[in-house]
């Protein structure tokens, strides 16, 4: 069995992959790795689902170079002092704060007679819950669909309110392990769970300190401060939020699902925090990187993430490092960026798809803005002593506004200008977040102090002028 050797492996990726989704009895996660023949061999793993009722917990993994465990003779009988081939799940106990881990695990042995799979809980603390022997684990497989599973009493975790889950997997060809240790990018996170007959854990942080008002235009919008704080306005629901939770690094964007009913959150390590009716399609740490600067053996980032975007059907999302290097996942599609262009001037602060979704600009602090993929060129800013600090585009893809940190908006395209705080804002409270309306007849600006004016059809709905805020407002969405 290889439990004792993958439960501190499989410990990382969950704690720096940042939080997924919560309140369901099931969830379900689709790697954006095809799982190619060159990446560690095709041995990966490409999707994971959960369904965790009030009696069971069910376990799946979706991989590549699936195989019929018990008819290949390249899989490494269990227990026979060479390397296993295995796939491993690692469960975090969301009740339990001292961060006990359990892990399940299955191989195949044949040491005794014909192949069989043979399951088991095995535990990385003393005072974690385990069960008796492995005849309270099912473990299943289909070749056909290259996926392979296991079933177990939620009483052996002792039925706790939520459980969030990591899983890999070794591969032993013929006596030669394909993965030995396993690699972040050979195990992958999955989703925090709730049963059936469980109550979802309660947020850490309420939206605001007073709720504003409803508007009656149906408009809203959240603001997000570096701490991972979320503030509501108008019809924006809270849906959660990381305030209050130590982070491995800050916050630096937030962008919402298109029907309003969610959000995601990234952090400048490419973690992404999902709340609401979103989807979790990936993070940068979850693939392997590490935080840019950090020192240490595999892949890191070059630079730090500075925005995310998704893509205009909801299935993707596009992460962009402030030396204008683009990352995607789900759907989103790559089209280039700056390193592969020989580099951009100015530090990279936004990137935004166009209308199609097989391009995307990327806008810099000097107001430079790069095209990709089919995007068209629509212009960019004069040189300025002012820096950009953020962007977004028009509803219809067709345009964009450019904000600086004084509060001056510049538009492009089929962007109308509706005016601007030019001067409203300095060097110790700079606007940081333009938000435009539904219609693309307005727009919002946000300052990092909280302060919010608004243009066009943008109606006040309220700001945070005079709220003690845990960290400076960094980012905004809405309609």
């Amino acid at each position: 069995m290889v439990t004792a050797v993958l439960g501190a492996a499989l410990a990382v990726p969950l704690v720096v992959g940042g939080a997924l989704p919560a309140g369901a009895t099931s969830s379900s996660y689709v790697s954006p790795d095809s799982c190619s023949s060159l990446i560690n061999e095709g041995v990966c793993i490409s999707g994971i689902s959960v369904d965790y009722t009030s009696t069971t917990v069910t376990l799946s993994v979706t991989v590549g170079r699936a195989t019929d465990p018990t008819t290949d003779p390249n899989w490494d009988p269990a227990n026979d002092g060479n390397n296993d081939t295995a796939i491993a799940w690692s469960i975090f106990d969301g009740d339990d704060t001292s961060g006990d881990w359990l892990a399940l695990d299955y191989d195949v042995d044949n040491s005794t007679g014909p192949p069989t799979f043979t399951g088991g809980v095995g535990t990385f603390s003393a005072s974690a819950p385990t069960c008796a022997g492995p005849g309270s684990v099912t473990a299943t497989f289909d070749v056909s669909a290259d996926t392979y599973g296991l079933s177990f009493p939620a009483s052996c975790i002792s039925n706790p309110s939520s459980i969030s889950v990591v899983a890999g997997w070794l591969y032993d060809d013929d006596g030669t392990q394909v993965e030995a240790p396993i690699e972040p990018s050979n195990q992958t996170a999955c989703c925090t769970v709730t049963p059936d007959s469980a109550t979802p854990p309660t947020t850490t942080t309420p939206p605001t300190t007073t709720t504003p008002p409803v508007s009656s235009s149906g408009h809203g919008y959240w603001l997000v401060g570096a701490d991972g704080g979320i503030f509501s306005f108008g019809g924006a629901l809270f849906h959660g939020s990381m305030g209050g939770t130590k982070l491995n690094r800050p916050i630096v964007g937030i962008v919402s699902t298109p029907d309003h009913g969610g959000y995601w959150l990234d952090a400048s390590d490419g973690g992404v925090f999902a709340f609401g009716d979103t989807t979790y399609y990936g993070s940068l740490p979850g693939l392997g990187y590490a935080p840019a600067g950090t020192s240490g053996a595999g892949k890191h980032l070059s630079a730090p993430i500075v925005g995310m975007v998704p893509t205009d059907d909801d299935q993707g999302y596009f992460m962009v490092g402030a030396d204008g290097g683009v990352f995607t996942f789900g759907d989103a599609k790559f089209e280039g960026s700056c390193p592969q262009i020989g580099g951009c001037t100015g530090t990279a602060v936004a990137v935004m798809p166009d209308a199609s979704g097989n391009g995307y600009w990327l806008v810099t602090s000097t107001g430079n803005v790069y095209n990709f993929g089919d995007a068209p060129d629509l212009g960019q800013a004069p040189p300025e002593f002012i820096l950009v600090t953020s962007a977004v585009r028009t509803p219809d893809g067709q345009g964009y506004w450019l904000l600086y940190a004084n509060g001056a908006i510049v538009p492009f395209g089929d962007a109308s200008s509706f005016g601007s705080p030019k001067g409203a804002f300095g060097a110790t409270d700079p606007a940081t977040a333009i938000i435009a309306t539904a219609s693309g007849d307005g727009y919002w600006v946000a300052g990092a102090n909280g302060d919010v004016d608004q243009y066009g059809d943008a109606p006040a709905l309220g700001n945070l002028l005079g709220t003690k805020l845990a960290g400076r407002i960094i980012a905004g969405t809405g309609w």
